[in-house]
């Protein structure tokens, strides 16, 4: 049996597609480690995994020179002590690299989005990089930066983005990568890792209904405090044929948006997973996890991208024929409801969304990922 360690952000999006990983690897006997701060301690150890925190600054203060400083000196001892066979960070926990190197450990990158590879880096191809890019950096320089720190401050977050490992797993199929003929077999493209979370959610599934369509609509677990979009959303489908599952996130005062519709049902987080195989349509930021988590069930969506990335997803929805994309700068309730019903009344969309789902599992997901963690790991024992 071996011993493994994941180091990751804390952030949900790079979390949840490792969560099914960590939980496989623990009953196939493995023994895993996580590295990850206070907030996850009961999903990390829900999988069954040892839950080892750090602690980060405020969320104001985060940044990839802070994780770099701050992080690999809390967990080296503890690394050190575990000797793990091998190390599985994600892409963006900077600080895993130098660890990585001072215990000169095997390594495997852990991409719950787009893979990059000599070929390809995809935050030079979103929507707007350019704008995006600028803005980042305009934002490092009025949080008190010289203009040339602030650039190289940029070009260290570039450079984030276009890293790969020897061995890296990535969490969408081949088909949604572009480039795909490019990535050769250092990346192994799993899809969607598809396990319930174990995690204690109150959602009143009581009140779902089997009488009408279930409409469900989130923005995420970042840019979710929208009282506009939600309103237009009450406006759109308030008394409509639906039941409309609508989760506002954690810092919405929903006191401020005003009468709630008889047929919407709000939650500040909703258990994802338990809910997609119930709906017709789903309406999302566009976030990879969530398309991922969509296209697994076979569910169409209305994208409507809160950042450049998402605006990207958002457009290989359109191209596969699996949705609509709207703008978030002018969306309004009739867009949102023409979108819907386009959706929702040509069964194409959902014909095609459920044609799709089995190339989207085909790469095994989860369990192909603990196997090609294990293959690697015997390779890598074998050299020594």
């Amino acid at each position: 049996m071996a011993t493994f360690a994941f180091c990751n952000i804390p952030a949900w999006g790079h979390v949840n597609p490792t969560l099914a990983v960590a939980e496989e690897l623990v009953r196939r006997g493995h023994t895993v480690s996580y590295y990850l701060t206070e907030e996850f301690r009961e999903t990390i150890q829900a999988t069954g995994a040892t839950f080892e925190p750090y602690e980060v600054a405020s969320s104001g203060q985060r940044g990839f020179t802070h994780y770099i400083h701050t992080i690999p000196p809390q967990v080296i001892d503890r690394l050190r002590t575990l000797s793990p066979d091998v190390i599985l960070y994600d892409f963006m926990s900077t600080w895993a690299k130098p660890l990585i190197e001072t215990l000169q450990l095997p390594a495997i990158a852990l991409r719950p989005t787009y893979a990059a590879n000599e070929h390809y880096n995809s935050i030079y191809n979103m929507p707007g990089a350019q704008e995006f890019i600028e803005s980042v950096t305009a934002r490092f320089v009025s949080q008190g930066m010289q203009e040339e720190a602030a650039n190289a401050a940029m070009e260290r977050m570039l450079s984030v983005f276009a890293s790969f490992e020897q061995f890296n797993i990535v969490f969408i199929p081949r088909f949604f990568q572009p480039m795909e003929e490019t990535f050769d077999e250092r990346f192994v493209f799993v899809g969607p890792a598809l396990l319930p979370r174990h995690q204690e959610i109150p959602f009143p599934f009581e009140q779902l209904r089997d009488d009408l369509p279930l409409l469900y609509i989130s923005l995420g677990t970042v840019a979710n405090s929208q009282l506009d979009f939600y309103q237009h959303c009450f406006a759109a489908f308030g008394g409509q044929p639906w039941q409309v599952v609508l989760a506002v996130g954690r810092s919405t005062d929903v006191t401020q948006l005003g009468p709630v519709p008889e047929n919407f049902l709000l939650s500040s987080y909703v258990p994802q997973l338990d809910i997609l195989p119930r709906t017709q349509v789903f309406v999302t930021h566009g976030g990879t996890n969530s398309v991922m988590e969509s296209m697994g069930y076979g569910v169409p969506m209305v994208v409507v991208p809160q950042q450049p990335e998402q605006q990207m997803n958002g457009q290989r929805i359109v191209d596969l024929g699996l949705g609509a994309l709207l703008d978030k700068n002018t969306v309004n309730a009739t867009d949102l409801r023409a979108a819907v019903e386009q959706i929702a009344q040509n069964v194409q969309y959902r014909e095609h969304a459920q044609s799709l789902r089995e190339a989207t599992l085909a790469g095994g997901g989860y369990q192909r990922a603990a196997d090609a963690i294990i293959q690697f790991t015997e390779q890598q024992k074998s050299k020594i």
